[in-house]
């Protein structure tokens, strides 16, 4: 696959100028008005059902919500339509384009464009060709730098100093930072300046955007195991009493501590590392390929253990670690998932 690194505006107009010959919007006959230069502000001209567009194309490698809104207030009736131009767009960024009325697209494939008579909504990866900015996007979810998510979505009344954050997500100063200007660029929380109060504002926007991210399988190893213990709480009460190190139990029995939906097929856990067989023998586990009716789970980052709750004398997981946990692992977690995030008492 062709890749290519921009590292300007001037380079993502080139670029640009590049995409406009491709078939990505060949549907419209693109052109520019002015083809032998580059300007910061190009205009593009299209035809499309005996109708003349014009869009006044903005340039942005990675656009932020206050760029987005910045373009939207300068919006005047009858002016061209705007095109805000990127490398590439989150979902986020494409979402509040449509609120502010804001035509996008970035070089990846990523087009949203509403005009009357005209709608063009695509997520399709350019095929043979990608465009990367020079200095590499956060990545925000990933195992450890998703911490701060966990904790920004439990917390959601809460307001934090960045001090704060830090003890109660162990993140460096500086990872924090770059994730915190990250996330108030994507919208989802608001604060600025080195003594800002950090609190978030979309938290739907953000969760959404972990659940699209997030990879299971790749976060965690499971061992099962066979027990003949019908009562998934007096089970839960007996990994109590042996010392199993750090415990939270999520998936169906967590959710089922919250908001019952769905009858628990298994008994899920936590742990730092799997119980030897001295301790497996005193809870009557016996350790299996499939079909267990507890599945230990060793997470890649121990930030699930850093929210949690207690339940009827029992530790879970956060809400949102919950939701993440069963929203793809079948046996009817999806449902139990949507349930839950759907309860008034979500993240409460």
């Amino acid at each position: 696959m062709k890749e290519t690194i921009i590292t300007s505006e001037h380079e993502l107009a080139l670029s640009f100028r590049n995409y406009l010959s491709s078939e990505e919007l060949q549907e419209l006959r693109p052109r520019f008005a002015s083809p032998g230069s580059i300007q910061r502000g190009d205009t593009v001209e299209a035809d499309f059902d005996n109708r003349h567009l014009r869009f006044a194309v903005q340039y942005k490698p990675s656009p932020s919500v206050r760029d987005v809104e910045a373009i939207a207030k300068r919006l005047v009736p009858g002016d061209d339509l705007p095109l805000l131009v990127a490398v590439r767009l989150t979902d986020s960024l494409v979402n509040h384009c449509k609120r502010q009325k804001i035509n996008c697209l970035d070089l990846n494939g990523r087009i949203g464009i509403r005009t009357k008579g005209l709608l063009i909504d695509r997520s399709e990866p350019r095929r043979g060709e990608r465009v990367l900015l020079a200095e590499p996007s956060v990545d925000f979810f990933s195992q450890k730098s998703s911490r701060l998510a966990r904790v920004l979505l439990t917390y959601r009344s809460r307001s934090w100093k960045q001090s704060e954050l830090a003890a109660q997500t162990e993140l460096s100063q500086g990872l924090l930072s770059r994730l915190l200007r990250y996330a108030s660029g994507q919208g989802w929380v608001e604060g600025e300046g080195a003594r800002a109060r950090w609190r978030i504002v979309e938290p739907d926007s953000l969760l959404d955007a972990w659940e699209k991210a997030d990879r299971w399988e790749k976060r965690t190893v499971i061992r099962q195991y066979s027990t003949l213990e019908d009562d998934f709480g007096k089970l839960a009460r007996s990994f109590l009493g042996q010392p199993v190190g750090e415990i939270a139990f999520t998936q169906w029995f967590a959710a089922n501590l919250r908001f019952p939906y769905t009858e628990p097929p298994v008994l899920s856990a936590y742990l730092r590392s799997l119980p030897d067989d001295r301790i497996l023998s005193k809870l009557r586990l016996r350790e299996v390929s499939g079909g267990g009716k507890v599945w230990i789970i060793l997470p890649s980052d121990p930030g699930v253990f850093q929210v949690q709750r207690n339940v009827q004398g029992l530790p879970i997981v956060a809400d949102v670690q919950i939701f993440l946990d069963l929203v793809h692992a079948g046996l009817r977690g999806p449902d139990q998932a949507r349930e839950l995030r759907n309860w008034e008492g979500f993240c409460k």
